[in-house]
């Protein structure tokens, strides 16, 4: 049985115990006497210990617990605390995954509106490679006034209602259910007053994204929000969710950097009877979503679904990918091309990197093109077919701090989509418990009494603090480098250690390597080879 099923055995077993011989210990010992106290406490402690060891010689789960009955739970207890203990007292500052102390302690400085400048210097390896160096400019390159920021989505496809981004820093996609009721609405009401977009995730359109915030309506390939009773796709359901004021754009999921090729996951244990109404889904099981889209399996069927969307709701409506072959994504350019009204509005480019509430361990490390190399992939082959000017990337894994929006702006982004950067400005510690219901900061749960730790008003102002701040210091960099816009870097205003004393280009490693994955992948398939087969015959 579950381990409290036998805790509560031992200590019903003892109260009982204890009440039956308390009147023999009371006359042995003296009513009240230390050695009354102690006999009936010892008692109860050894008939637990005796209990815990049936318990463990005869279950037949795990051979080390079988083999070391009682002292098995001293090792129980030191594996769950070496996360904690690793975290808070032996890992450096720079060690921990996927957030470092440094970047997360940055982040809350930032989000609660404290100072976040260092003294003394900084705990960056200059020499260690991936590290990342803007080249700074002695005068101001950009001589014309201080344009800022603006970029403006739909035109090229001629939707009644363009969007007009005068920020570029937004929400990434986090479903309600993979995020609870308290931390969506945080998100949203931080959005608006930070002026954002923010993405509601595959779960739906709940009433915690109206809390002021402007939306990206993200459709799954579970179609969550927009199903019949059938599971199939609703052209009503969808209607009536972008005909929202603040809905301002739709983004059709292809796949998710944490897990290509797998559609999202939603544990049982975080689907309450709401979640379920709003995905309109059943309760009571986990939520699986297909890995791809069931009204198209081609180019030319996506293609006919992003009108059909566009149709409908006459606002912005882009795709969101991970980067795999190159010759898909120029598939995607050479269609643009042929057909100028036609295509995806704006394209966000996750990368193998990204984060999540539940994937797949190999999914999550091993699948996918990382966001730098996939971005680069995208922007070059939207430039190969001259239609970059008509689509807004959007990039997103792992991007928090102000060096990683303008890495990112440099390989070619229009603007960035952040996740985990929002749950630590909310108050995330990094746990990793977000796919068990039981985040300790009430952000990745849905149990009431976990969710009360997060305050929406104070946590909506930390998310407002987080963006501003974050793009007042992107802002500062590109002053350092001479610019007025972040969208002026290019990848040769950022060089990366490559190893110990050398720097390259990010053009160098990026944009090359783009343009050669592209000529080997195109001759090995004229040649009916694999790349490595091609070189090794030439």
């Amino acid at each position: 049985g579950k381990w409290h099923h036998w805790w509560l055995g031992w200590l019903a077993s003892s109260a009982a115990i204890a009440w039956l011989s308390n009147d023999y210990l009371r006359v042995t010992f003296g009513d009240g006497s230390v050695l009354h106290i102690f006999a009936v406490a010892g008692g109860t402690i050894l008939l637990g210990i005796s209990i815990l060891f049936c318990h463990d010689r005869f279950q037949t789960v795990n051979p080390i617990q079988r083999r070391f009955p009682v002292l098995y739970w001293g090792r129980w207890v030191a594996v769950h605390l070496g996360p904690l203990l690793r975290q808070y007292w032996f890992a450096n500052d720079l060690e921990e995954k996927p957030f470092d102390r440094v970047t997360r302690n940055w982040i809350y400085a930032t989000s609660k509106g404290k100072k976040n400048t260092i003294g003394f210097g900084s705990q960056v390896d200059y020499d260690a490679v991936g590290t990342y160096t803007v080249m700074p400019a002695m005068f101001k390159r950009d001589k014309g006034d201080q344009r800022g920021y603006h970029r403006f989505i739909g035109e090229a496809t001629g939707v009644g209602n363009p969007m007009t981004l005068k920020h570029f820093v937004n929400i990434s996609a986090m479903s309600y259910g993979s995020l609870s009721a308290n931390a969506v609405s945080a998100l949203n009401q931080g959005a608006g007053e930070a002026g954002i977009l923010h993405n509601t995730g595959e779960g739906g359109f709940a009433p915690y994204h109206q809390r002021g915030g402007d939306v990206i309506f993200q459709l799954g390939t579970g179609k969550f929000g927009c199903r019949d009773d059938n599971g199939d796709f609703s052209d009503a359901a969808f209607a009536e969710i972008a005909a929202h004021d603040n809905v301002r754009m739709i983004e059709l999921k292809l796949m998710q950097g944490a897990k290509p090729g797998k559609g999202g996951i939603l544990p049982k244990e975080k689907i309450t009877a709401e979640i379920a109404a709003i995905r309109k889904v059943p309760i009571g099981q986990d939520v699986l979503s297909p890995p791809r889209h069931a009204e198209f399996d081609d180019l030319a069927g996506m293609f006919d679904f992003l009108d059909r969307l566009r149709g409908m709701a006459d606002k912005p409506v882009g795709i969101k990918i991970v980067a795999g072959h190159i010759e898909e994504i120029e598939a995607i350019a050479e269609a643009m091309a042929a057909e100028p009204t036609r295509g995806p509005d704006f394209i966000s480019v996750d990368g193998g990197e990204g984060g999540t509430g539940a994937a797949p361990l190999v999914l999550a490390s091993h699948a996918g093109v990382p966001m730098k190399q996939g971005l680069a992939m995208v922007d070059w082959a939207l430039r190969k077919y001259g239609v970059r000017d008509r689509v807004h990337l959007f990039a997103s894994g792992q991007i928090s701090t102000p060096i990683d929006v303008v890495v990112a702006m440099a390989l070619g982004a229009d603007g960035v989509n952040i996740a985990r950067g929002f749950m630590l400005s909310l108050g995330c510690i990094q746990a990793l418990d977000c796919n068990s219901n039981r985040c300790p900061t009430g952000i990745a749960t849905q149990d009431k009494g976990l969710q009360r730790a997060l305050e929406v008003e104070g946590a909506a102002i930390r998310v407002a603090n987080y963006v501003k701040t974050l793009e007042k210091e992107v802002y500062m960099l590109c002053h350092s480098c001479g610019y007025s816009s972040p969208d002026q870097f290019t990848a040769d205003d950022i060089m990366v250690v490559t190893s110990p004393g050398h720097l390259d280009y990010l053009s160098e490693l990026y944009m090359v390597s783009a343009s050669e994955a592209s000529m080997e992948r195109g001759a090995a398939r004229r040649a009916g080879m694999t790349v490595g087969e091609m070189k090794t015959a030439s």
